[in-house]
């Protein structure tokens, strides 16, 4: 039983080549670049959904103070994000500053919710065009009813665009709702 020497045993395999070293540093660092990029790119996303969040909070915010205050806001009315929201909300000048990219408008239909529309009315029907609906009105009926229809409802669609100054055409945020028009308002309790 000979025991051969410990210098025998380790100088056929004393460890690792600096070759292999370098090579499993090389696939470290590719890999350490790789989840840096994933995260860096995550992070983004994570801040543009936020940015987004944010922006249809505001969106929905300044939207419930212009139907509050629908006498004063005109069809077509624009205005700046962080102005408009930035005053009314008292955010501070660097805060409102991030939203000063962004537009909204404000666009106001007449829209016929019930009844016929009438020809020299500007409003539109709720659900499309009603023209088919005139193929009765040949019929003794047919011209009754439409006489009684000349009491429609009317609705106003409220409709609130948010957009980037630099791209007025692509809405980000479009806002929508229907409240009975001023002329109409207390006139349901009335009757």
């Amino acid at each position: 039983m000979h025991a051969s020497p410990p210098h025998a045993r380790t100088s056929a395999h004393a460890g690792f080549t600096l070759l292999e070293v370098m090579f499993a540093f090389a696939i470290l660092a590719i890999l350490t670049g790789a989840m840096a990029q994933m995260i860096h790119n995550n992070m983004e996303k994570a801040g543009a959904a936020i940015d987004q969040r944010e922006l249809r909070e505001l969106a929905d915010t300044l939207f419930g103070k212009i139907l509050f205050e629908q006498a004063d806001h005109r069809d077509g009315d624009e205005g700046s994000i962080a102005v408009d929201y930035g005053q009314w909300a008292g955010l501070p000048q660097e805060r409102a500053d991030r939203y000063s990219i962004y537009r909204w408008r404000l666009k106001k239909t007449e829209m016929v919710a019930a009844g016929t529309t009438d020809p020299d009315d500007d409003a539109e029907g709720l659900f499309g065009d009603d023209s088919d609906d005139d193929e009765d009105s040949g019929s003794s009926s047919g011209s009754s009813v439409n006489d009684a229809d000349k009491g429609s409802v009317k609705l106003m669609r409220f409709t609130l665009s948010v957009f980037r100054e630099d791209d007025p055409d692509q809405p980000l945020i479009v806002l929508s709702r229907f409240l009975p028009p001023p002329e109409y308002e207390g006139s349901g309790s009335s009757k």
